[in-house]
């Protein structure tokens, strides 16, 4: 369970970005590219990294 909690907290600066409506330029916390595809329509937020494949969704605390 640990292990969730620990790739959660890297996900937490991109998450805190998107929640105030930086969307562009986002860095990767795995590979520290400049590629997450981020999705806020509607009540989901998705966010992707096209290089790594790493991913992380959930619904909009708004």
């Amino acid at each position: 369970m640990s292990a969730d909690y620990d790739e959660l907290s890297q996900w937490q600066d991109v998450l805190d970005e998107v929640m105030n409506g930086h969307e562009d330029g986002l860095t990767c916390p795995f590979c520290d590219k400049k590629s997450l595809e981020v999705d806020t329509d509607g009540p989901m937020i998705s966010i992707k990294c096209k290089e790594c494949g790493r991913w992380i969704e959930g619904q909009n605390a708004f």
